[in-house]
């Protein structure tokens, strides 16, 4: 089946604006006549696309492979199927077990080094630590030790792990509808907790993950159906569908979070459709950006993701030593910081991997 270059081309848009949101883009700042921190709410308003489109691709490339292995070993296909789910889940174990690990060794250092202590202290801070861990937030959430973007890994986990489930019973329809529902409860513990205040964390894999998990699945069990739905459906109407979800999910940020205090941002009522009509696009027209740098940076989106924030935070402990902190409270350091911060994690993780095959081919 020919790859969908569109898909790694929105992600390259989509990480980008993780970092953008993670960076603060232009907060704390004035652009002429334009309020940074207002800026910034837009930019962080529009950028909610993201991590879901991260998981609807995720959703639909996992029941495409299954649908493969179906058509080609139609025997053993439940076997083969459970073969490539466990090695799919093994790597999203392995990766969020080995960046937490990494942040948690990363933050012992920091604290290590810029209080100056000795080794008896260091001990004496990481049991420190590890008595105040929250299992449960560390299983479920992926809270409570550094590294705060990583409860996408196992939202994805959950979410990958319930999709697989119903579609060995062949009810991923049936999953679409409960996790819309669940999305939808979802939304009062985050923008529309002034209507009613869910009183626990619905950042999670069943509450925001498994809907556009579930969506990317859908949309590969039933690919002949929407190819044939999108022939029908300009382009142009897409596009123009596009630029008004995206108003509106920025002008219900602005309602709820500004107006009605809403608790958290993590995802909007918008974001559902705006989500699932980008991934039309991406579905329309799978050669876009074919061979472009953005459809580069997407396919190792999940790296980039992964070790932005050590990048970010290494740098900025560079410029506290240099006693250079001030340039971060500058217009050109704010606007440059998110591309820069994407490029280093970009060439940060490759060298990683390099070094990772390396060892490989050294023990093997």
């Amino acid at each position: 089946m020919e790859r969908n270059y569109t898909i790694d081309y929105v992600k390259g848009f989509a990480i980008f604006f993780v970092v953008a949101i993670h960076s603060k883009t232009v907060q704390g700042t004035h652009i002429g006549m334009i309020d940074g921190d207002d800026a910034n709410f837009v930019i962080n308003m529009f950028a909610r696309f993201a991590v879901p489109f991260f998981f609807v691709a995720s959703g639909y490339l996992f029941v495409q492979k299954l649908n493969r292995i179906h058509q080609e070993n139609e025997e053993g296909s439940r076997r083969a199927q459970f073969r490539y789910f466990k090695k799919y889940l093994g790597k999203l174990v392995k990766l969020y077990v080995a960046w937490l690990v990494f942040y948690f060794v990363f933050e012992l250092g920091v604290k290590f080094i810029e209080r100056e202590n000795n080794s008896e202290t260091l001990f004496e801070m990481f049991t420190s630590s590890i008595s105040h861990l929250n299992l449960w937030s560390l299983i479920y959430f992926g809270e409570g030790w550094p590294g705060y973007h990583l409860w996408f890994l196992p939202a994805l986990i959950y979410a990958v792990l319930l999709l697989f489930l119903f579609s060995q019973m062949r009810l991923v329809g049936v999953l679409f509808v409960i996790s819309a529902g669940l999305h939808l409860f979802g939304l009062f513990g985050q923008a529309y907790s002034f209507l009613y205040d869910v009183p626990f964390n619905t950042r999670d894999g069943v509450f925001f993950a498994l809907f556009y998990v579930a969506f990317g699945g859908i949309a590969a069990k039933y690919g002949s159906f929407f190819n044939a739905l999108l022939l029908r459906i300009p382009t142009w109407s897409i596009i123009v569908s596009l630029v008004f979800l995206s108003l509106m999910q920025i002008l219900e940020g602005f309602l709820t979070l500004q107006i009605y205090d809403g608790k958290e941002e993590n995802y909007f009522f918008f974001t559902m459709p705006l989500v699932m009509t980008l991934f039309m696009l991406a579905l329309k027209h799978h050669q876009m950006g074919k061979n472009s740098i953005f459809t580069k940076i997407g396919a190792n989106a999940v790296g980039i993701y992964v070790s932005h924030v050590f990048i970010m935070e290494c740098m900025h402990i560079l410029l506290y030593r240099m006693e250079l902190t001030a340039v971060e409270d500058s217009i050109l350091w704010k606007v440059m910081l998110t591309p820069l911060v994407l490029a280093i994690a970009l060439v940060f993780y490759h060298q990683l991997q390099n070094g990772k095959k390396a060892l490989k081919s050294i023990y093997r």
